[in-house]
């Protein structure tokens, strides 16, 4: 075979014609400064060069080219040099890993999406329906294995009569939805089926259990995959614990080499089983210290803005050093002797004229932080739990004891009572599963439309971004109102970062919320019905 490279009177790497004909297919470029990889190339032998750039002065491709193709890129041991000589963690943050998880209850679905460094897609309660049965005749619930079977039975029955009640609801809801609508008879197209039958799922999606099955799917780095399997294997719930061994299998028959380490007992073991020792332990502390606590929190949705860190005066100061030469203290120093006014005007000028909610505050709106508690229904937590900017976001277990709202189109519909109906069973089947001593497992038992307990931290900046994306018209009404509270509390300590984000919307929601969405839609790409 002809050599792909050849040296430099410097000493340097070089493509001859035959590594330049070699290399193109998996570039878009073979000699220019910028370039892509395309679908030809392989991953592992990309990430694997990237790897030797901290201590190669050569080109990437020359590097490939010498070192990664041919039959040397089939050589396991080469790879496996490589991510032990320039650390596994940084090698695997160069290979790109895509994994699906088919049919997972939703509690393992926020387990999943955890990590902050990676993308997450999942199938929507909001546009879908759950009622559907399999094969034999059963609905998307996800059964935990544990179970004795007495248990299993009467886990079974229950969860069977929640689905029947969401998916006669479901139906009733739409019809209701449909003969009460004020729009135009003539208007009643596709678009118009599709948005009542959005706003028939967001009306009864707080029936669905916890335990109801769902797909998702993953992209990120081989470092985030392995981050999230650390995550997974460390959890006291053991269908999360078999799912992060599952993935390793999955992600070992695409890269062996990069998940190696992942369960070493030395190594990614002795950080799962950390992680899982210091959980336990600060359980048990928390339940001991914290015994007889007496808690005159008000029941019902709240949003508490519990600290904040940085002032205006401190934001404006941020903006004005980064675009100065000056230390930080003397411009702030200057700031404090600014008039109101001439502070607005700073933000004012930072921020710009923004056209549509795309067009974010820069970096500098990164600096001031908010920490919120907060308690919502557990369907607009999937929701909120998805951005990954964010500090701190845990949340405690699901539970039935801070009740439940019922959503006012049940109400008008008149179905609350059949609305109630469901959470009694929750309820029952809750309570039945820690006194059989699954106290971990009653969670499976709790619906969307419970209300659960969160804290979370956020900067300006991703404030900005999520408050005018989740409070649009098309938004679900209980997380637009978070998202309406969480802005409202920072308009009362930070008004002029506030006034920034001018695309929050605190208008009442619409009839039918996703009409306007669908019309765009069937405009532009036509009707799929």
């Amino acid at each position: 075979m002809a050599e792909l490279v050849s040296k430099t009177s410097e000493g340097l790497l070089r493509l001859s014609e035959a590594g330049r004909g070699e290399i193109a297919p998996w570039v878009t470029d073979a000699e220019g400064s910028v370039y892509a990889f395309t679908s030809e190339s392989d991953p592992q032998a990309v990430s694997a060069a990237m790897a030797r750039l901290s201590r190669n002065p050569n080109d990437l491709r020359t590097i490939i080219a010498s070192e990664f193709m041919g039959e040397q890129g089939k050589d396991t041991a080469l790879l496996r040099r490589v991510v032990n000589q320039f650390g596994d963690d940084s090698v695997m943050q160069l290979y790109p890993v895509q994994l699906v998880f088919e049919g997972v209850s939703n509690i393992a679905t926020k387990e999943i999406e955890w990590g902050r460094l990676a993308a997450y897609l999942e199938q929507s309660t909001r546009y879908l329906r759950f009622d559907k049965k399999d094969e034999a005749g059963n609905y998307a619930y996800y059964t935990p294995e544990e179970f004795d079977d007495d248990t299993a039975e009467l886990y079974a029955k229950h969860m069977d009569g929640i689905f029947d009640i969401y998916s006669e609801l479901y139906e009733k809801l739409r019809q209701h939805i449909m003969d009460t609508s004020s729009e135009p008879e003539e208007k009643r197209d596709g678009a118009w089926r599709r948005a009542c039958h959005a706003q028939a799922c967001d009306g009864v999606r707080g029936l669905l259990p916890a335990a109801t099955k769902a797909t998702v799917g993953m992209a990120g780095s081989a470092q985030a995959v392995h981050n999230m399997i650390l995550h997974l294997v460390s959890h006291e719930l053991p269908e999360i614990r078999s799912l992060g061994e599952k993935a390793l299998q999955a992600v070992r028959g695409v890269a062996p080499v990069f998940f190696e380490r992942t369960d070493m007992p030395n190594r990614g073991g002795l950080i799962s089983g950390h992680r899982k020792q210091t959980r336990e332990a600060t359980r048990k502390l928390a339940s001991n210290l914290l015994e007889g606590v007496e808690s005159k929190e008000e029941a019902g949705p709240r949003v508490d803005l519990i600290s904040v860190d940085s002032t205006e005066d401190e934001l404006v100061a941020k903006i004005l050093n980064d675009a100065s030469s000056y230390p930080y203290e003397a411009v702030l120093d200057v700031v404090g002797g600014m008039s109101e006014a001439q502070k607005q005007e700073v933000i004012e000028v930072y921020v710009g004229d923004r056209y549509n909610r795309r067009a974010k505050p820069g970096r500098a709106f990164e600096w001031p932080h908010y920490s919120f508690e907060t308690v919502c229904d557990y369907g607009a937590f999937r929701d909120i739990q998805r951005h990954r900017i964010v500090d701190g976001l845990e949340w405690q277990a699901l539970q039935t004891g801070l009740g439940h709202e019922t959503p006012a189109i049940i109400q008008q519909a008149g179905l609350g009572n059949e609305y109630e109906d469901a959470f009694a069973l929750s309820h029952d089947l809750y309570d039945a599963l820690k006194e059989r001593g699954y106290d971990d497992q009653a969670q499976y038992a709790t619906l969307f439309g419970h209300l659960m307990r969160f804290t979370v931290k956020m900067n300006a900046r991703s404030m900005t971004h999520t408050a005018e994306l989740r409070t649009t018209s098309q938004g679900h009404p209980t997380y637009r109102k978070v998202y309406q509270d969480m802005y409202a509390a920072i308009a009362e300590v930070h008004p002029l970062i506030a006034k920034a984000m001018k695309f929050v919307s605190q208008d009442e929601d619409d009839e039918l919320a996703r009409l306007g969405a669908e019309r765009y839609n069937q405009e532009k790409y036509g009707s799929d019905e």
